[in-house]
């Protein structure tokens, strides 16, 4: 409910009820994971707000006769992220650490996304006998446009209305669209975003409003399983987005370069997620392994690493520190284990982790079976087909062009990686 893979520390926090209205409003700050510092405040939204937004939303759906009306302001409001582009793409590099060129290509999918949503023909709503729904929606830190965008589009063109709470490590992002979506009429309230430390009231608050019909979450598997059992208690319909994380397989090497590029591409630089699926690490052929290690080695030698507004930035900061410890962790678990860090040590300056690989990592170990964030590239060894799990993997294709700079976009992730099964 926070981010990502450490929701869990929000899960105990208690309810503040505070109300806003009264003029009592509390703030919190949003961090820089590139220098710490704070970029901004935003309010701290409680459960009495958030059923006063509930209830502005409901007002605003029981009022549509059709999605006509809906459609034609996601067609608005594409044309204002549109002009807004940059900007955007400046918010979800400072709050995240997305590097900026990467940052620029998940406003380029949100974009496209939108597009294609405008694209469908509007539905005439029976309210006479169909009241007016609403869905709560609880997001971590990553990809906040794209995932703002993508909750809005399907929830909107269905007539309902959309309240999401943002990660509170990174609700700039969330925000900005929704002042963007706003035009002073009727169908403002339709999509509203309240920052909330308080994710558990917030949570708890949605499942006691009426008419609020379904839960959506992203983010990590255990807080996934959290939402999902208490809105089985309250009888809520939930959707759940987990992070899916499956295995890349490499077993030959037509081009070890381009490959390599590839593999590099697929783990660690990615501008918006591949088919929905994160890499839980890398089986790699023991006749082939030494060479691939020690090309993926150079490659990771050479991406650069530092501030995330910078044009030739590859590698930014970590979340926050909590990510930085579960990373040393993950990495010190499997050192314990077996694993190996060939050439090099693990570098940490502030929330800036050197990209590394572990060697001759077991996947039993924690960094291949748990969330996890930062640089680090797990290896597996294997000599038969038999040793790779008995799940779907992503393979390598067998030829790729050599990846440039200007290739590391949606476009080419979707081209260096695709989900299919091993192939043996």
């Amino acid at each position: 409910m926070t981010d990502g893979r450490r929701d869990a520390s929000e899960l105990t926090l208690p309810v503040h009820p505070v109300d806003f209205r009264a003029g009592a409003a509390r703030r919190f700050g949003v961090l820089s994971p590139f220098d710490g510092l704070i970029v901004e405040s935003v309010p701290n939204t409680d459960a009495r707000v958030l059923a006063a937004s509930f209830s502005d939303a409901l007002r605003a759906a029981d009022r549509l006769h059709s999605t006509e009306g809906v459609q034609e302001r996601l067609r608005s409001w594409a044309r204002r992220i549109d002009v807004r582009r940059e900007q955007l793409a400046r918010i979800i590099s400072v709050e995240t650490g997305k590097p900026i060129r990467f940052s620029r290509v998940e406003v380029e999918a949100s974009l496209e996304l939108l597009h294609a949503c405008c694209a469908r023909q509007s539905v005439r709503l029976h309210r006479e006998w169909t009241p007016a729904q609403a869905a709560f929606s609880i997001q971590n830190w990553c990809d906040p446009i794209l995932t703002t965008v993508s909750e809005a589009a399907g929830v909107l063109s269905s007539g309902r209305a959309l309240v999401i709470k943002p990660s509170s490590r990174a609700p700039l992002a969330s925000l900005a669209l929704a002042a963007l979506w706003k035009h002073g009429d009727d169908l403002d309230a339709l999509f509203c975003v309240a920052p909330s430390s308080d994710a558990v009231g917030m949570l708890r608050a949605s499942l006691t409003t009426p008419r609020v019909t379904e839960v959506r979450f992203r983010g990590s598997r255990d807080v996934g399983t959290f939402v999902t059992r208490s809105c089985q208690e309250a009888a809520m319909p939930v959707t759940v987005f987990p992070d899916q994380q499956l295995p890349l397989v490499l077993y030959a090497l037509d081009n070890v370069d381009a490959q390599c590029d590839a593999v590099v591409n697929a783990v660690l630089i990615r501008p918006v997620p591949s088919v929905a699926e994160r890499v839980s690490c890398v089986y790699v052929h023991d006749h082939i392994a030494d060479t691939v290690i020690a090309a993926l080695c150079e490659k990771l030698s050479q991406l650069r690493v530092g501030d995330p507004l910078a044009d030739e930035t590859d590698i930014g900061p970590v979340i926050d520190d909590v990510a930085v410890a579960l990373l040393s962790d993950h990495v010190e678990d499997a050192l314990f284990s077996g694993a190996r860090l060939p050439g090099a040590h693990l570098e940490i300056a502030g929330k800036t982790i050197r990209p590394l690989i572990l060697d001759e990592v077991k996947s039993f170990m924690r960094i291949c079976s748990e969330d996890r964030e930062g640089p680090i590239l797990p290896v597996i060894r294997f000599s038969d087909p038999l040793e790779l799990p008995d799940t779907t993997c992503l393979t390598i294709q067998s030829r790729l062009s050599k990846t440039t700079e200007g290739d590391c976009g949606a476009a080419s992730i979707r081209q260096s990686a695709q989900c299919a099964p091993h192939l043996f």
